[in-house]
């Protein structure tokens, strides 16, 4: 009796894993399907946030009750997932674009790991980043034979005993219907000229089917979908409760394990030479609104050859800061002061040392111009800056966790970086640039996005006339490319501006004179 309650038990709980396993195929299958309709053959547009929209929507339809959207860190990370996922929609820079599917899948993987509470972290604990790369190479690869056994299962069931062998019946059937079914078409052909030709007509119908073309859909579609299907299944999967990364890290921590005057004495010597430093950065660097530059240097040459190892030293400092605040034991409470002073120091020379390397990049931008590299160098100097001011914060006060804060600042800046739109920036400040200069390099704001197509018609009217001639040549391009006929899962709204603009524009192509440029650009 209690064996066939068991037995029976175990059935349902097999029947209902089973039913749930169809359900989540089902819906990956779909996703895939999707996936191949939005995304083969076609660009990045609105295709991007209705197939995160849909990934959702199974992910919630399957995961059910164990999985709610709060007012939390995990709730909160829906804000940059959906913001970065209208970039594709609202811009189109192309580089952007590509660091964005690694930037979304990633908040992605942070997002489904905590609101389904599979994390063995807490999310502003380092070790959170293992429960990061579980998402990425454990989850999609950990079930992909679940789908073949459900599909083995449900066939079986349906070829097995009483009336679950209709299927085999079905194909009885089939196999004594052929024979007829072909002798009849014959007949029908031979009294019907019609109909011959409709059924002439099908083997040609089949053979526009183009397997080059279909094989490796049908691939995509199938390998999406399992992969989709097993990282879902293994967040409704709750597994056994295993140690926290964090109770692991308490025991094998190396927190404490340097001895107070190690730290003095490192600290000292480094905040001495970087002192130094520093005064001679105030003498002349700091020292004149003017910015004025050493005698026998050029901007060049003085933005080469400090820039990067400037940077170079903010990193190194970086990394010795979070060394000491770890593993810096603590002592008597004048020592302990006296450390604090030490880091806050380093910090401060570090924080300077930025700064100086931020004037240098900016003094070599006024010489030769503002790129993609460059802007974006100065946005992560100025996140260094946000981060040892964190730091700062942190050498005085024990309770802020840092890789709280880290995290935070690094969503946000990515975030605020995709919407400060650096094409329209580069554009302007270039333009800007030649107004004052005379200096531009309109081949090179030409491969910029569709965003900054506004600022590069301004060229249309510039008093050089080799620079009007290559600007509405580029232009010209452009137009010509935007007017093709382009798919809705590619709309986005930057392009259909530059359209409608260039559209007004009466452009020609022009013949330019080869020993003219103005590609000024010295990276």
């Amino acid at each position: 009796m209690v064996n066939d309650l068991a037995e029976n038990g175990a059935k349902e709980k097999r029947l209902h894993g089973c039913q749930r396993g169809s359900k989540l195929l089902l819906g990956t299958i779909l996703l895939g399907l999707l996936a191949n309709w939005f995304f083969v053959d076609q660009a990045f547009g609105i295709s991007v946030p209705l197939f995160v929209l849909a990934f959702y929507g199974i992910f919630f339809w399957n995961m059910g009750s164990a999985v709610r959207v709060q007012k939390n860190f995990a709730g909160g990370l829906m804000i940059p997932i959906l913001l970065l996922t209208l970039t594709y929609v609202l811009f189109s820079n192309e580089v952007f674009q590509v660091l964005n599917v690694l930037a979304i899948s990633t908040l992605i993987v942070m997002q489904t790991t905590l609101s389904a509470r599979r994390a063995r972290a807490d999310w502003y604990a380092p070790p959170f980043v293992i429960d990061v790369l579980i998402g990425f190479i454990y989850r999609p690869f950990a079930f992909l034979a679940v789908p073949f056994k459900i599909v083995a299962r449900q066939i079986g069931q349906r070829t097995t005993g009483g009336k679950n062998k209709t299927l085999m019946n079905v194909f009885i059937g089939i196999v004594i219907t052929f024979p007829l079914v072909v002798l009849i078409l014959t007949l029908l052909s031979s009294a019907d000229e019609r109909f011959n030709y409709y059924l002439g007509a099908l083997p040609h119908l089949l053979a526009g089917f183009n397997l080059d073309t279909l094989m490796p859909r049908l691939i995509f579609i199938i390998v999406l979908a399992l992969f989709s299907f097993s990282y879902i299944w293994s967040l409704m999967m709750r597994p056994k409760q295993p140690a926290r990364y964090t109770d692991l890290t308490e025991q094998t921590t190396f927190a404490g394990s340097m001895d107070a005057t190690v730290a003095t004495t490192i600290l000292s010597i480094i905040n001495a030479i970087y002192v130094f430093f520093t005064l001679i950065q105030f003498s002349y660097l700091f020292g004149s609104f003017a910015l004025g530059l050493p005698e026998q240097f050029t901007y060049a040459e003085y933005a080469r050859r400090g820039f990067f190892e400037l940077v170079l030293v903010t990193l190194i400092n970086f990394t010795l800061l979070l060394v000491l605040l770890h593993l810096t034991k603590q002592s008597s409470a004048p020592v302990n002061r006296a450390i604090q002073i030490l880091e806050s120091l380093l910090v401060c020379c570090t924080m300077v040392m930025l700064v100086s390397a931020f004037i240098r990049m900016y003094l070599y931008e006024q010489m030769y111009g503002f790129t993609y590299l460059r802007v974006l160098t100065h946005a992560f100097m100025i996140l260094l800056f946000v981060l040892f001011l964190v730091t700062l914060f942190r050498i005085w006060n024990k309770r802020i966790k840092l890789f709280k804060y880290y995290l935070l600042a690094g969503i946000t800046a990515f975030v605020v970086i995709n919407y400060a739109n650096s094409d329209v920036l580069i554009a302007r400040w270039n333009i800007d640039r030649y107004n004052q200069t005379g200096k531009i390099d309109v081949a090179y704001l030409a491969t910029l996005s569709h965003d900054a197509t506004p600022y590069l018609v301004q060229l249309l009217k510039a008093k050089d006339d080799s620079v009007r001639k290559v600007a509405e040549n580029q232009l010209f391009g452009q137009k010509q490319m935007l007017n093709k006929p382009q798919a809705w899962q590619s709309f986005n709204l930057s392009n259909l501006r530059a359209k409608q603009l260039l559209n007004q524009e009466h452009l020609q192509r022009n013949q330019i004179d080869p020993s003219l440029s103005h590609e000024i650009y010295d990276d």
